[in-house]
């Protein structure tokens, strides 16, 4: 009995601090000289295998190509946030067909914007970033893959 009261105080106490933290991403969007609007972005905590990544929140780019979006998670470890832009950006496509490709771009948010709160204490402003060129590791889809797409989309 003694083992089981000592099991859930443990159990209670290492949920208890699982800490609330928060993250805030924000910046302009343009493909070329004009804003990339309706590019959807999506604010991940990104894992290890074998646990998927796992979306916090998503928004679109308004109509100046502009975003912001944020999230918050309960854990007891530093969470590891990126931010991914989905769109369709000087996108040759599949046998030179437009469109028919989405362009996928991941960024790492620094730690140090990570707020230990329920609320955005400190937003990362990734300022304008233009979509045309490729960006390093870029990923291009054309096709819908189940087994990439767990935890992913």
């Amino acid at each position: 009995m003694q083992l089981l009261v000592l099991s859930s105080a443990l159990l209670a106490a290492s949920l208890a601090a699982a800490a609330q933290q928060s993250i805030g991403v924000r910046g302009q969007l343009m493909c070329g000289n004009a804003p990339l609007t309706d590019a959807d972005v999506k604010l991940w905590l990104l894992h290890t295998f074998p646990r998927p990544d796992t979306q916090l929140a998503t928004v679109k780019t308004d109509s100046q190509g502009r975003f912001q979006v944020s999230g918050t998670d309960s854990s007891m470890f530093t969470i590891d946030p990126a931010v991914r832009f989905y769109h369709r950006c000087n996108n040759k496509g599949m046998f030179n067909i437009p469109n028919l490709c989405q362009r996928e771009s991941t960024y790492n948010i620094p730690a140090s914007y990570i707020s230990q709160s329920g609320q955005v204490q400190r937003w990362y402003d990734m300022g304008t970033m233009n979509m045309e060129a490729k960006q390093k590791g870029e990923e291009t889809h054309c096709a819908s893959n189940p087994i990439r797409a767990i935890g992913r989309r």
